[in-house]
């Protein structure tokens, strides 16, 4: 972000006390006074023991803040503005989380946090949603110490020579991040679209990899090599910047087109053996008479 951490997407897990017993001696008094009296983690990637690296904070992988775009986040930035039909030259307002909530003549309720719209300052242009997507870490339990906090805590006890056990840090948590990305897909980009404009999703190459692996998407058939853009629009990055782009229809327009639904579907659908097969060689936990 070029600038202080401010948690990101895991702000409350991200931040300790800057008077925190342990660790709050060992900072400059100025880091509490600049932060709102938190001490910054700073985390943004863990490295897990497979030794793949996992962005855990948005600002990680894309951030648009009061100063504009980073460097690290520039090639990105300049793809994303481009796919959201903006022209060089042009002016374009960001606003940052904004929720929005509305009810639909029915009772219908429409109610989501967008993470940032984008919207050129020309008269009546249509607004752009850009959903940044990367996992969170498992493991909250304080008690047991399995939290991001205490593994913080740890790190700098380590690094000041006060602690010598290895510092373990909680997981990643690819599945929660995916169900909550599949939930929020279709819906945001439907909507953008029935407004005029576009939503685009960016997600690391790892978490894309992990959808392509666990779903019935088929991402490469939606492979979009020049960055033409549709319905729903993925752009997949490493932590570098953007790779590539999968786009194509929300719903099927014909037998053989695939479209984004899909990604709701298993990837495999296997025999019922499977089940029963273990079933039987487990003791059930109760049977039930029916009345």
């Amino acid at each position: 972000m070029d600038a202080v951490c401010d948690g990101g997407g895991n702000r409350d897990m991200m931040r300790v006390a800057a008077n925190d017993e342990a660790i709050g001696p060992l900072f400059e008094r100025e880091v509490g006074e600049s932060t709102g009296g938190f001490l910054p983690c700073g985390i943004c990637s863990v490295r897990k023991a497979s030794g793949e690296i996992w962005a855990i904070c948005p600002r990680r992988l894309f951030a648009l803040g009061a100063a504009g775009v980073s460097d690290r986040h520039a090639s990105l930035a300049a793809r994303v503005l481009r796919l959201g039909g903006f022209s060089t030259g042009e002016e374009v307002d960001v606003w940052s989380e904004v929720f929005l909530r509305d009810r639909g003549p029915s009772g219908e309720k429409f109610n989501y946090r967008l993470d940032y719209v984008l919207r050129s300052r020309r008269p009546k242009s249509a607004p752009v949603i850009v959903e940044v997507m990367t996992c969170s870490t498992s493991g909250g339990n304080k008690a047991q110490g399995t939290d991001m906090q205490s593994a913080f805590r740890r790190a700098v006890l380590l690094a000041n020579g006060i602690l010598s056990e290895p510092v373990a840090s909680p997981g990643v948590n690819i599945r929660q991040v995916w169900a909550r990305m599949a939930s929020q897909m279709i819906a945001k980009s439907e909507v953008a679209a029935a407004w005029g404009g576009r939503t685009i999703w960016i997600v690391q190459d790892t978490l894309a990899a992990y959808i392509r692996d666990q779903t019935a998407l088929p991402l490469d058939a939606l492979h979009s090599p020049q960055w033409e853009p549709g319905e729903v629009n993925l752009v997949v990055s490493d932590l570098n910047g953007p790779k590539a782009l999968y786009s194509g229809p929300i719903r099927s327009e014909g037998s053989d087109r695939r479209c984004w639904l899909e990604i709701l579907g298993a990837p495999y659908v296997p025999p019922v053996t499977s089940l029963t097969d273990k079933l039987d060689g487990l003791e059930s936990l109760v049977t039930l008479t029916v009345k």
